[in-house]
């Protein structure tokens, strides 16, 4: 049952991440939104604008308490446009923005990682410590960045071994062996450079556990994981201009 909380609990803090605008989101507004602050990026924008526009593609730079920075994808072919927003960042009242914007692009992105775990700490008996082989694959959703670090939420499997005696199974320590399991786990992983360390809870399963009766089969663990991203898979395009 507890197994289940955990993983429903992932799965929520998912949802809400989804469903809620954040930083480096890409908006289009649906009306004019009055301009409260004016900031160049570059000495040379010089933009004198009061009211910023529909229809057009705009990335969250910031959002704070009151207001919401947005700057406008730069302008490739249209130079009245260009000298206008390019370069600028506009804030606007925040509780307008919320009444007149639409998600164009999503910054969440899902990555697909490999990560190994050098430990597992079992709390059944007294936290004790599986170091054993294991490599996982994992599934993973960025929720926040700061700075150039992401923190995500991740979701694997793997394979790994574990050594089964007379202390934690009903075979003879003369008939000790390393026996595969299967993982399944969850965790929060902050990622820099693509270079991933988290924190991780899962639970490991073993083929015949009727014949070994192994004491931690199904069981809850904690672990610390160290991996690397292998490949991104975009929920968008790329953000280009306009």
């Amino acid at each position: 049952m507890k197994q289940n909380y955990f993983f429903t609990v992932v799965l929520l803090i998912i949802f809400n991440s989804t469903y809620s605008q954040k930083e480096g989101d890409i908006i289009k507004l649906t009306t004019y939104c009055k301009v409260l602050k004016v900031k160049s990026i570059e000495e040379k924008s010089d933009s004198k604008l009061n009211y910023i526009g529909p229809n057009i593609s705009y990335i969250i730079n910031e959002i704070g308490t009151d207001t919401v920075a947005l700057k406008a994808l730069n302008f490739n072919k249209k130079p009245e446009q260009a000298k206008k927003y390019n370069n600028t960042i506009y804030y606007i009242d925040k509780k307008e923005f919320e009444k007149s914007y639409e998600v164009v692009e999503r910054i969440d992105k899902m990555t697909v990682g490999i990560i190994t775990l050098p430990f597992k700490a079992r709390p059944q008996d007294g936290f004790s410590f599986d170091t054993e082989f294991n490599l996982n694959t994992t599934l993973n959703w960025d929720i926040i960045r700061v700075y150039n670090a992401r923190f995500n939420i991740q979701v694997g499997t793997g394979i790994g071994s574990v050594n089964l005696d007379s202390s934690n199974s009903e075979i003879s320590d003369n008939s000790a062996q390393n026996i595969a399991i299967l993982s399944l786990f969850s965790g929060l992983m902050i990622e820099y450079k693509r270079v991933q360390a988290g924190l991780y809870f899962g639970v490991d399963h073993i083929n015949n556990q009727k014949n070994y009766n192994w004491q931690h089969n199904g069981n809850v663990w904690f672990g610390f994981g160290i991996g690397f991203n292998v490949f991104g898979i975009s929920l968008g395009d790329s953000q280009k201009g306009q």
